[in-house]
């Protein structure tokens, strides 16, 4: 089971376009049951991505919804195999039982506060996505 702050990597999910992508990494920021547009969901989770060079890292975090996460950011013996960034714009609603899923690690709390605080700002703006692809039922692969 996941909660506030865990990093999972879900096995098969739908992107914002609606196609099927395999295992992806998030970071889990709400981890209470609700419903958004009349579905239930159980957790939200901005999804993570990696870097491909310096230079689209240094474009990557010149905007303000990507937040750099690097090992010192996670607790445990967790290590990073490339460097990261979390797009705390986009938040991933899904409902646990229409998913496969496991938790990899956890950030710190220091971490989780900034995240959120970015969240928080982006709401207030009205700058966030929020993705219920994932309410649906997923194919099989």
């Amino acid at each position: 089971m996941c909660k506030l702050g865990d990093i999972i990597v879900v096995k098969s999910f739908k992107g914002e376009d609606g196609v099927q992508l395999p295992n992806h990494s998030f970071i889990v920021v709400d981890d209470n049951h609700d419903n958004i547009k009349g579905l239930d969901y159980d957790f939200v989770a901005p999804i993570m991505s990696s870097f491909r060079d310096k230079e689209h890292k240094a474009k990557v975090l010149s905007y303000d919804v990507n937040k750099e996460i690097v090992d010192s950011d996670i607790e445990g013996e967790f290590k990073l195999k490339r460097e990261s960034y979390v797009k705390a714009n986009k938040l991933y609603y899904f409902d646990k039982k229409k998913i496969e899923y496991f938790v990899l690690a956890r950030v710190n709390d220091d971490y989780l506060d900034e995240l959120m605080k970015i969240i928080l700002s982006l709401g207030e703006k009205d700058r966030l996505s929020i993705i219920t692809t994932n309410l649906s039922e997923l194919e099989e692969v």
